[in-house]
């Protein structure tokens, strides 16, 4: 199934731009699923994704936005974001879960998402600022918390960190309020979060605090490190035992 190229509206009314796989016999009753790309300067292009592919061929409704802050659509679109993230960026992804009830892609109550590095960020920004829409949420290799992640990132990814957010001193308030660690007491539904050992962009430590935090608040968290990855997962076997234990997720969350 090929997506369609759509337009939703955001919270703000901003127009976003988004791929939309529908299965023939999609519906009010559907389940379907956001899915975030990471960057955040890059963009879900008119190409096959298996990830996606397989989402689709199981019945399920994506749809794949290109939220502000991603390329392809022009530089005041790109950096329509910065000094901004987890805001704006986050309102896009959240829009697209109304956007699918509206056009009636989708049951309200079996949405869930998923996103990979700045789409993981993205996905727990979106379970803690709109802890109502989702059925659960799946972030693979993702950063929860501004202060930590930039303290333990290399120095090329802190300069780019300052250059988009400022600095942790003079905006530390916006650093926090756009920090999901900070809030995961918000979230209603069962979180997934897949890492790498050796991720030097979105460190393993991130996910493992937001681990420990969720579950002494009681919450469900279905946590796996890979001990030989970094942020891409390089090894063939361990690229597929993350998807298929990410699709696993959604399924239990859908059904």
């Amino acid at each position: 199934i090929m997506p369609d190229e759509v337009i939703y509206t955001s919270m703000d009314g901003e127009t976003v731009p988004a791929l939309l796989y529908r299965p023939e016999d999609a519906g009010p009753h559907s389940p379907a699923v956001i899915v975030i790309h990471g960057g955040p300067t890059w963009h879900f292009s008119y190409t096959w994704y298996p990830f996606m592919s397989h989402l689709v061929s199981r019945g399920w409704t994506v749809l794949a936005p290109n939220y502000r802050g991603s390329t392809g659509y022009g530089k005041k679109w790109k950096t329509a974001n910065r000094f901004d993230i987890g805001g704006v960026d986050t309102d896009d992804c959240a829009a697209g879960a109304r956007y699918l009830v509206r056009e009636g892609l989708a049951d309200p109550k079996r949405i869930a998402l998923s996103g990979r590095s700045h789409g993981g960020y993205l996905t727990m920004t979106c379970l803690t600022q709109f802890p109502e829409l989702w059925a659960g949420g799946s972030a693979v290799v993702p950063f929860l918390n501004w202060f930590t992640g930039h303290q333990n990132s290399r120095s090329d990814l802190q300069h780019w960190d300052i250059e988009n957010m400022g600095s942790p001193e003079e905006n530390h308030d916006l650093w926090y309020e756009r920090s999901p660690f900070f809030f995961l007491d918000r979230p209603r539904v069962p979180v997934q979060l897949i890492c790498g050992a050796h991720d030097p962009r979105c460190p393993a430590s991130e996910a493992l605090a937001a681990r420990d935090l969720l579950l002494s608040l009681g919450k469900t968290v279905d946590f796996h490190l890979y001990p030989d990855e970094g942020h891409v997962f390089l090894k063939t076997e361990n690229l597929i035992d993350a998807e298929r234990r990410r699709v696993d997720f959604l399924a239990c969350l859908l059904s």
